[in-house]
């Protein structure tokens, strides 16, 4: 039986980006967990400081996310241990029992990212655009209406249409991890 492979050190790279594009998530999950953001983000350079000496104990194929959170959940009490005199404190059980929502929810958000990901590539070129000019970019209908040559109302119901389409095909994939 071999071992689960952890990361080496030429692979620091690909664990630091790993870091990276979890920072705002943990930053998020901690912000939960603390009720003073100057606290939450001193939690969350005390879990980044862990997490990069830990770094050699991640395993490939496991769950960065939930390891992160891990770990920023132990310096929450830590946290909690050290600022001990304190006037609001949450109780040790609510506070793993917010941990746990947190957790939970952190998780459908990612399965809903992805679904949503996987969705919006699947949309025709034009919609894709329209959608991300509209909500992304925060295009007004009548500037889109305007680009495009259609009126505002049809760019209205187009743009209706498109997120029905997509709010069904997330729901489908979102079904189908459940099975």
């Amino acid at each position: 039986m071999n071992p689960v492979p952890t990361y080496k050190p030429e692979t620091t790279m690909e664990f630091t980006e790993l870091m990276v594009s979890h920072q705002s998530r943990l930053l998020a999950y901690i912000r939960c967990l603390v009720a003073n953001p100057d606290v939450a983000k001193d939690v969350l350079q005390q879990t980044n400081l862990i997490l990069l000496k830990k770094s050699k104990d991640f395993q490939l194929g496991s769950s960065f996310s939930a390891w992160a959170r891990r770990v920023a959940y132990f310096e929450v009490l830590t946290q909690r241990r050290t600022m001990g005199r304190e006037r609001i404190l949450f109780d040790g059980d609510l506070l793993e029992k917010m941990a746990s929502t947190v957790e939970r929810r952190s998780d459908q958000f990612e399965d809903r990212r992805e679904a949503l990901a996987q969705c919006m590539k699947s949309l025709p070129e034009k919609s894709r655009v329209m959608l991300v000019e509209r909500y992304v970019d925060q295009k007004g209908v009548a500037s889109i209406a305007k680009e495009t040559g259609a009126n505002a109302n049809a760019v209205s119901q187009q743009l209706f249409r498109i997120k029905a389409n997509l709010m069904k095909c997330v729901l489908q994939r979102l079904q189908a991890l459940e099975f």
